[in-house]
């Protein structure tokens, strides 16, 4: 009889709101007998505390140990992530909306000064007042005495600048690519994932074979 393959793949990181955890929560699974497939999809291999909030580092191991288990016969190949962090939240815990908005507010704000400032010290550095008054001078002959119309077109200009770099004006995106901050929320959210798991290993707090219950 020939023997199954079964194919893990598995991602970097995965949010759950049920505490325990099945196959099917941290990794895709493919196999031809589609009820082996299902079999193996709901096989239970950790679980967290309902109440608590938490988290927890797996090794592809642990799953593959697992499946042998049930399918002692089954050839097991993986074609994702060896090691992945499993964030749990507790449904029952919903933040306070007044607190979600009060912290997107001061977020918004805090991005908004950050921005003004940078953009001012930047016009300061290259003194770009005298530079709108020589090119007012220039093309009109005359000496400005105030605030003039090169300054109002520059700040057009730069907030379309701002909407066109950060790919999204409001309410909608301008293309269909990911923004600056999206790829480098991604980026972090890597980064922040490797450090886990590295530190996890060296800690010994990975959950893997050799100290699975």
């Amino acid at each position: 009889m020939e023997r199954p393959v079964i194919y893990l793949h598995a991602e970097q990181s995965y949010f759950l709101n049920d505490p325990k955890v099945r196959i099917k929560d941290v990794c895709s699974v493919y196999c031809k007998d589609s009820n082996l497939q299902n079999k193996i999809n709901c096989i239970e291999v950790y679980k967290f505390k309902e109440k608590e909030d938490g988290r927890a580092f797996m090794s592809i191991l642990v799953l593959v140990q697992a499946i042998s288990e049930e399918i002692p016969d089954g050839e097991i190949k993986n074609m994702g992530e060896e090691d992945f962090v499993i964030y749990y939240r507790n449904p029952q815990k919903q933040p306070s909306r007044w607190l979600q908005r009060g912290k997107i507010a001061l977020i918004c704000v805090t991005c908004f000064l950050g921005m003004g400032i940078s953009i001012m010290g930047y016009n300061n550095d290259v003194d770009m007042s005298r530079v709108f008054s020589q090119l007012y001078e220039t093309f009109l002959g005359t000496r400005p005495t105030g605030a003039t119309f090169i300054e109002l077109f520059y700040s057009i200009g730069l907030t379309l600048g701002v909407f066109l770099f950060f790919n999204h004006t409001p309410g909608k995106k301008v293309t269909n690519e990911p923004t600056p901050i999206q790829v480098q929320m991604r980026l972090y959210e890597r980064d922040v994932n490797q450090t886990f798991l590295l530190g996890a290993s060296r800690k010994g707090e990975e959950l893997d074979v050799s100290n699975n219950d």
